[in-house]
């Protein structure tokens, strides 16, 4: 069958000559590259990389397609394509027509939830032994489809990919910060409180930008991030709730709900009746929504029974505090004031997704293993992680006044330093993500 393999040319600029990140869409926009972890491309394997729009996965693969080329792999040997741009028939067609022509590739699918029948094709990739990375912003498609390719080289190969975490941003904003790290329950700021002003002032930095990669360079540069970057980003989550088949009012209605509850607990029913659906169809837009890598849904722990107490209410947070603030300014409000005037619960929402950060792996070890929250009576700590015991985290922007609490707890400050009380700043810098999270 004839194909237009020309189509690919545009996208496969390195396929002409040297030189060719000038050309490229995603190289040729920024002088700067973020350092990101770097996952290992396995030959004959299949890579997949899940997570939010815009958290940097397609500059991403062209990082990782540029130290092939660097590292001797012939450029003609490694193709790009853009998921969205084709129909899987095409794909199919451009991977054998490139095959036959230059032997073995490292084939890259950007997107490729977007492509009807694509676990049948990665399944036939896994097959045949043709390495390929995958990505996809669709994680509810990706994780229910990738869990029905057992054998198929993809066991190991499944990563999170996140936007840049405070450590991340703080070592590409300053990168002669110490190379300090530690575990969440162990922590050991020793070297890092020396350097509390700089991090502190990265930190309310990194609170604007959330991590999202344009959005820190924008701030890097400017000193602030660009209006347009707030309604890209709502637009992205609502178009993401409708190629799932939901519904983007809905959608809609639910983050405006949750936005206003500013980290306060609350029930499925009470989220149902506030925005006029049933509380099963608020749990599925709930579940649509964590799974797109937009929010978590921490469900309180019943700590004498040791699992969580499903009856109880929950507490919704954000996975980036810059979703947060897209949504305070689709709702009228001014982003830098927005951040000041509510700064205490989004560091409660970025402790706790850090902290989730640091632990989760795709399939071994999800959220809901080992996350959670407790609440008794007036008493209430922010995230308690399953490990062996219950640990817990609670943030205290205020006087930290110590609660009594069925489990040992960590309380993070603004600026106070003791035997079990550390400075935010100090330790999300010494958080690193787990080995599956980019």
């Amino acid at each position: 069958m004839a194909i237009k393999i020309v189509r690919l040319v545009k996208h496969n600029p390195w396929w002409k000559s040297e030189g060719w990140e000038k050309e490229d869409r995603d190289l040729s926009r920024t002088r700067e590259i973020i350092p990101r972890k770097r996952v290992e491309v396995k030959e004959g394997s299949v890579t997949l990389l899940r997570g939010i729009r815009r958290a940097g996965k397609s500059f991403y693969i062209k990082t990782l397609i540029k130290a092939l080329i660097e590292n001797g792999t012939d450029p003609r040997r490694i193709a790009y394509i853009p998921c969205d741009r084709f129909t899987g028939g095409e794909v199919r067609a451009f991977i054998d027509e490139l095959r036959l022509r230059h032997g073995e590739l490292y084939v890259f699918l950007d997107e490729i939830t977007y492509l009807r029948g694509w676990r049948l094709l990665l399944k036939e990739l896994g097959e045949e032994g043709v390495t390929t990375v995958a990505t996809g912003s669709n994680p509810v498609e990706l994780k229910r489809e990738s869990e029905l390719l057992p054998g198929r080289g993809i066991e190991g190969n499944e990563y999170y990919f996140n936007p840049l975490s405070f450590r991340e941003f703080a070592r590409f904003m300053r990168p002669k910060l110490p190379d300090v790290s530690f575990t969440y329950r162990e922590p050991d700021v020793d070297e890092l409180f020396p350097w509390y002003e700089e991090l502190e002032g990265l930190f309310y930095a990194y609170l604007q930008t959330g991590g999202f990669p344009e959005a820190v360079l924008e701030f890097r540069r400017d000193g602030k991030v660009k209006p347009e970057r707030y309604e890209e980003l709502i637009r992205l989550i609502l178009g993401e709730i409708a190629k799932s088949g939901k519904s983007e009012e809905t959608a809609r209605e639910l983050l405006e709900a949750i936005f206003r509850l500013r980290g306060n607990r609350v029930d499925y029913v009470s989220l149902a009746r506030e925005i006029g659906v049933s509380h099963p169809t608020v749990r599925e837009y709930l579940s649509t929504l964590e799974r797109a890598r937009v929010l978590y849904t921490l469900e309180a722990w019943d700590v004498t029974r040791k699992r969580h107490a499903h009856r109880k209410e929950k507490k919704i947070i954000f996975q980036s505090p810059l979703i947060a603030t897209a949504l305070a300014v689709y709702l009228g409000e001014e982003p830098v004031e927005f951040v000041e005037g509510n700064i205490e619960w989004l560091v409660e929402h970025t402790v706790a997704s850090h902290v989730i950060w640091h632990l989760e792996e795709p399939v071994l070890r999800e959220k809901h293993a080992f996350a959670g929250f407790y609440y008794n009576g007036s008493k209430e700590c922010d995230i308690v992680i399953r490990d062996g015991g219950f640990f817990g985290i609670e943030v205290k922007y205020g006087r930290v006044k110590r609660k009594g609490y069925p489990f040992p707890v960590l309380y993070l400050s603004k600026d106070e330093l003791g035997q079990d009380v550390i400075p935010t700043s100090l330790y999300l810098y010494g958080l690193e993500k787990s080995r599956r999270s980019i």
